[in-house]
């Protein structure tokens, strides 16, 4: 068994098409096919099952794509800490963040960062399948918010709490709800509101808090401009529901922020990371400067979560 039948493999488990396989492996066709029975006769169990020009994978084959994700993961990590040893301060960053604020929430530190390593190419990977991309070795950590439909112990993610987050409702200054400090979910609702669209995480904290006190959501405008959710309601044609984080990114002399009771509305911005992959010199030193600011910001992390962070940004 050869590594490169093992990366001819994986490949051809990615696109299922002995064709477009061969293709980005910039091999002939023939050329695969003859490896893979190479590999299935030296195993002694087919891999794949040839259903005409279709393939799919055995349970044989299921077994093999695991363990390669674990041996080409082995292999990145050795590359990237003797890469490391060679180039110390350079190299590269991928951050992996949820579409939306939190997106800017860690664009907001690119400057600083860039201005301490300026020579460590960074990239930031928004998705809304964090877990694909940590699977596929894509992303070196991640910012997102803690998801209670996600087993990170089956994951082998390390979960790290920073801080709570308040989602806030934000009108204009002559909403009638303006004079209120404090305004209950219901009374929000009962507003016209506009609202990101249901797949963003924002609108789900929303839709979860409304289900559990029986209240229905008819927002009267969706979309996923963040630019045109307060532009909407500086003309106050409505309020939104927006986060903390955003509220302090778009000040304006028209619009206000008001807490929410009855339920609050909170979420958990969370650190993840790959308990089996080596975090470089890179990561550490962005999730140092992260902490940094959540503690000016006086978002203080707690005492549990600072050991956590501090054994991760220490270790060899």
């Amino acid at each position: 068994m050869e590594i490169r039948q093992l990366e001819y493999f994986f490949v051809l488990c990615s696109e299922l098409h002995f064709t477009k396989a061969a293709e980005k492996l910039n091999i002939s066709q023939p050329t695969l096919s003859h490896q893979i029975k190479v590999l299935e006769n030296e195993l002694g169990l087919p891999l794949f099952d040839r259903l005409g020009k279709k393939i799919a994978i055995t349970d044989a084959g299921e077994i093999l794509y695991e363990q390669c994700t674990y041996i080409f993961r082995a292999m990145d990590n050795t590359k990237n800490q003797m890469t490391e040893l060679k180039e110390i301060k350079a190299g590269k960053l991928v951050i992996g963040t949820l579409p939306g604020e939190l997106t800017d929430f860690v664009s907001d530190y690119l400057l600083d960062y860039y201005q301490d390593y300026p020579d460590i190419q960074v990239c930031i990977n928004s998705s809304d399948d964090l877990l694909q991309l940590f699977k596929n070795n894509k992303i070196d950590f991640a910012i997102s918010y803690k998801q209670d439909n996600i087993d990170y112990e089956e994951e082998q993610l390390q979960i790290v709490p920073l801080f709570t987050e308040e989602l806030k409702v934000v009108i204009h200054k002559q909403h009638p709800l303006a004079g209120l400090d404090t305004i209950p979910l219901q009374e929000v609702l009962a507003h016209p509101l506009i609202l990101f669209p249901t797949i963003h995480q924002c609108r789900k904290v929303i839709e979860g808090a409304a289900r559990k006190e029986k209240l229905h959501i008819t927002p009267k405008l969706e979309t996923a401009s963040i630019q045109a959710i307060f532009k909407l309601v500086e003309q106050n044609v409505g309020a939104t529901i927006i986060s903390k984080t955003l509220c302090n990114l778009h000040k304006s002399d028209t619009i206000c922020e008001r807490s929410i009771c009855n339920p609050p509305l909170t979420r958990e911005i969370v650190l993840l990371y790959r308990k089996d992959k080596f975090i470089n010199f890179a990561a550490k030193a962005f999730i140092r400067l992260l902490v940094e600011q959540l503690d000016l910001a006086q978002l203080s992390l707690s005492d549990k979560s600072r050991q956590l962070i501090r054994s991760l940004v220490t270790s060899q």
